[in-house]
């Protein structure tokens, strides 16, 4: 198993990543895998009945090609320029594919202990958008969004309405929030979802005897008011590095629709790693 570090985008932006990375390697002991996907440089070309369009779809093959070396060499390079700097107890190994990107990360994601994605992923234009979207919403493999300053410390802060992409994310995420050792569950109260035959299951209190059995110190914080100003509060009252939460939305012929909670966290730049799941 290992820690993937999906990369794409801005070669220049890609440290935070890279980072969180490394640090959630360092707390779970794993290594670190590079992954940069990228589709076949022969869907550039348009293939007509004449002989004079295929022609015209070469030139097209081969400026693809050409920015995919420039892109391999470049992303090579700076996740090996990051991983060196960690010093030798990390294995880290750069890997570069090439086919349909999203069931490629998909398909490394499902053998990794975590999935690390850049914080721009959440926002729709960046390349890795889609890539993000479908394997957090489509194949429902859990999630991180890096953190803004590369780091993960403190407790982690979990986003607790009772359902079970709730519980799905803290299970999924369980390894890491064991490693940080320490938890605040956070709950809302007036967003608890309606879930028929759990209600002491979906408590706050629950979870948090549970997280007890699984060896982390867990204590249950009480807010009001919008959920994502509050965690966000929370996160900064606490110094949590890390907020594990359950994704919401839904899809819609190409298009992802994240509730307001979920794309506010996911679009907040300077915000702590999230984890998530669907």
């Amino acid at each position: 198993m290992t820690v993937l570090c999906v990369l794409g985008g801005n070669v220049d932006r890609c440290t935070p990543q890279v980072e969180t990375s490394i640090e959630i390697a360092k707390k779970l002991g794993r290594p670190v895998e590079g992954l940069l996907a990228m589709p076949d440089p022969a869907n550039a070309a348009m293939y007509f009945v004449s002989a004079e369009a295929v022609m015209a779809g070469a030139p097209g093959v081969a400026a693809v090609s050409e920015a995919q070396t420039t892109a391999r060499e470049n992303f090579g390079k700076a996740f090996e320029v990051a991983t060196s700097s960690a010093g030798s107890w990390l294995n880290a190994e750069f890997v570069n594919a090439t086919g349909h990107v999203a069931s490629i990360a998909a398909a490394h994601s499902i053998l990794s202990d975590a999935t690390v994605y850049p914080r721009e992923a959440a926002q729709s234009g960046h390349p890795l958008n889609p890539v993000f979207e479908y394997t957090l919403m489509e194949e429902r493999l859990p999630s991180l969004l890096a953190a803004a300053s590369g780091e993960i410390s403190g407790p982690a802060l979990i986003a607790w309405d009772g359902s079970p992409r709730a519980m799905r994310a803290v299970r999924a995420h369980l390894p890491l929030i064991q490693a940080l050792g320490q938890a605040v569950v956070a709950h809302n109260p007036d967003k608890d979802r309606e879930i028929a035959g759990t209600s002491f299951v979906a408590t706050p209190e629950a979870l948090s005897d549970w997280l007890h059995d699984e060896r982390v110190k867990a204590d249950v914080e009480v807010f009001d008011g919008k959920v994502s100003e509050g965690l966000m509060t929370l996160a900064e009252k606490h110094k949590a590095g890390l907020i594990v939460m359950g994704a919401y939305g839904h899809s819609r012929i190409g298009q992802m629709l994240f509730g307001g909670t979920s794309r506010a966290l996911m679009q907040a730049e300077n915000g702590p790693a999230l984890a998530l799941a669907h």
